[in-house]
């Protein structure tokens, strides 16, 4: 067994409604006077005035709006325009949300521009202060930003890269699965998806350890047959499927943050940052392509781990199929995007003319963890069967 640190995690409160009242109520008792909502459009729209209205009754919210991925520009724009005296940061929606608002709640005491501190392409600054207190409360079930230690910031046609430091764990995570059936099935899927992915990938990657793959197996356990569930007409087992959606992307967020992923995630990164294609169906499509190549590979490798992560990959075969036949498990994958996910990567622009930007930006950062290095040549086979 080798050795294996796990990071701090926020305190988390899980269950349908408990952001009604209760999230209020803990907001007004860790500040004072003034505090930064960072939203999506639709939950301010739809969901944050009938739970924080005491909240903005009672203290001075400086309130904000993200739409889509966030920029460089984007995140030293809501820091320079926020005042000085924030005490806590809220991030209210989707993936995008959270990471913009861990960003802007990181670099509120310090001030510096957010490029100074990517990964790979900032001047390698580091948090030398606290950052403001901040709160996450997911809307959708997809990243697991809520409970990881950075922020994803994309410029599109450059780069798609983290802005990490342990300090910038949420201090709460608020999961509240009611917030789930909003979701239209075009968001709701593909992000689905997206955490399945990241509990895979952290379950057969080089630095998966004991207490990664008891969360990622878990979390897998949770979500399958979700889908299932929230289709039900009994409202009880609607609930239910959802709170597993939600629950298993937190547990994503965990594995991955103290796992790391693998080549599903070191493609969809460059995808992203050279192709205007949402994040969770780039990864929903590309998962079986890249399942099957990492099985096939493993197979014909005589590498120490490889029987163990075959194993690994039977597990999951026999969970979501109930037979331990990796062709099954490939299957099936390829069926769940069939079914759920109709468009393909071609829809966003990529042919098999323009990936050389991808595979040249591919190697660094999640791929490190797959299972075994995968040539350029497997890899645009990968992407040309998620076209």
């Amino acid at each position: 067994m080798n050795n294996f640190s796990f990071a701090q995690m926020p305190a988390i409160e899980f269950g349908w409604g408990c952001t009604d009242s209760r999230l209020a109520e803990s907001i007004l008792a860790q500040t004072q006077k003034r505090l930064m909502l960072i939203s999506s459009g639709y939950a301010d729209q739809h969901f944050v005035e009938p739970r924080l209205q005491s909240v903005l009754a009672q203290r001075e919210v400086h309130r904000v709006i993200v739409r889509g991925e966030p920029s460089p520009d984007l995140v030293d724009k809501l820091v320079a325009g926020a005042p000085q005296d924030i005490e806590l940061v809220i991030g209210f929606g989707g993936g995008s949300v959270l990471d913009a608002a861990k960003a802007v709640a990181g670099l509120l005491p310090e001030r510096y521009s957010v490029v100074d501190y990517l990964e790979g392409v900032g001047c390698g600054r580091t948090l030398q202060q606290q950052p403001v207190p901040f709160i996450a409360v997911p809307t959708t079930a997809g990243t697991g930003s809520e409970t990881t230690k950075n922020a994803v910031i994309s410029k599109l046609g450059e780069y798609k890269k983290s802005f990490r430091d342990a300090r910038l764990l949420a201090n709460q995570a608020w999961l509240d699965p009611a917030f789930l059936p909003h979701c239209p099935s075009s968001v709701l899927y593909p992000t689905a998806m997206d955490a399945f992915t990241q509990l895979l990938e952290s379950y057969v990657t080089l630095k998966a350890n004991p207490m990664t793959d008891a969360l990622a197996w878990q979390g897998m356990q949770l979500f399958h047959g979700a889908f299932e569930m929230i289709k039900a007409e009994d409202e009880a087992t609607k609930q239910q499927g959802y709170g597993r959606l939600l629950l298993a992307a937190s547990f994503s967020g965990m594995t991955l943050a103290n796992a790391g992923l693998g080549a599903v995630h070191g493609l969809a990164g460059p995808i992203g940052a050279f192709f205007e294609a949402p994040h969770g169906l780039v990864c929903a499509k590309l998962l079986a392509p890249i399942t099957r190549l990492n099985i096939e590979a493993l197979l014909a490798s005589d590498a120490p781990h490889a029987a163990m992560t075959l194993a690994k990959y039977s597990q999951v075969a026999e969970l979501l199929t109930g037979s331990p036949e990796l062709p099954g498990l490939v299957m099936a994958l390829e069926q769940w995007v069939a079914d759920k996910i109709p468009q393909g990567l071609a829809d966003f622009g990529l042919t098999q003319d323009n990936l050389a930007p991808v595979l040249q930006s591919c190697r660094a950062g999640s791929m490190l963890g797959n299972p075994l290095v995968l040539s350029d040549q497997a890899l645009s086979q990968a992407i040309l069967a998620a076209l």
